[in-house]
């Protein structure tokens, strides 16, 4: 898999130029701001429980949730640590990564460090060339707070398409937003520098994947969900009529 995202190394350089010429201290802080919202999730999940516990929008809210579920299992402990893709603050600085071992160890990621340091070694030697031009034309801006983890896919760009998605699968009139809110999720990964472009694209792609599967796994839920809520609301009734 590493040849593959070493053949995307030029075209996500060329994106990180791009982004540092429209980089300014407004558009900064809106995407450090949207950026932060998709940390762990906790937005879309807030919004899925309120929409689950909205009788209207029981279903979307569901299918938010269950997306979400899918989202975590499927990318951030198969494909992400399957894939091992090193961050691009990372990726052909050995020193900047040595400097920072404490928060591996911190993070209980001390094994993870050790992989990122033989993909570091083996990609520098290996591209030489690219090695030079990286370190000559990428300078991290320190937006946000590096990140410990892997980089491919994006997880705050898989868990905003995977939620926004199942939105859009179940209601056009509320997803056509929340697409677009989850598209600016995506970018704001790349505009902070944390993510590839290509990190994000392929986010974008599983992030869909999810919903799709999380909307099926709701609807097949569904029945069963609304029967337990009724025999609690009819439980509930009985206690306070007597």
């Amino acid at each position: 898999m590493d040849a593959i995202f070493d053949s995307f190394l030029s075209f996500d350089l060329g994106v990180f130029e791009w982004i540092q010429t429209i980089q300014n201290s407004i558009l900064t802080t809106i995407m450090v701001v949207i950026t932060t919202l998709g940390d762990e999730g906790i937005i879309f999940i807030a919004a899925g429980l309120v929409l689950f516990f909205t009788k209207k929008y029981r279903k979307i809210g569901l299918a938010m949730l269950v997306s979400l579920v899918v989202m975590l299992i499927l990318n951030n402990l198969v494909l992400k640590e399957m894939l091992e893709r090193v961050r691009p603050f990372y990726i052909f600085d050995l020193e900047g990564l040595l400097a920072d071992k404490q928060a591996f160890i911190d993070a209980g990621r001390l094994s993870k460090f050790d992989v990122m340091v033989e993909k570091i070694t083996a990609l520098t030697e290996k591209y030489p060339e690219m090695a030079a031009e990286w370190v000559s034309k990428y300078q991290y801006p320190d937006f946000v707070e590096k990140l410990t983890s892997f980089s491919f896919p994006s997880g705050h760009t898989s868990s905003a398409f995977a939620a926004c998605a199942a939105i859009l699968f179940l209601n056009k009139k509320m997803g056509i937003p929340a697409m677009l809110f989850a598209a600016l999720m995506g970018f704001s990964r790349i505009y902070v520098e944390v993510h590839y472009c290509t990190d994000v694209i392929g986010g974008a792609i599983v992030g869909i994947i999810y919903a799709v599967i999380g909307v099926l796994i709701a609807k097949a839920l569904y029945p069963v969900v609304e029967k337990v809520i009724a025999a609690i609301k009819e439980k509930v009734s009985k206690k306070k009529a007597a």
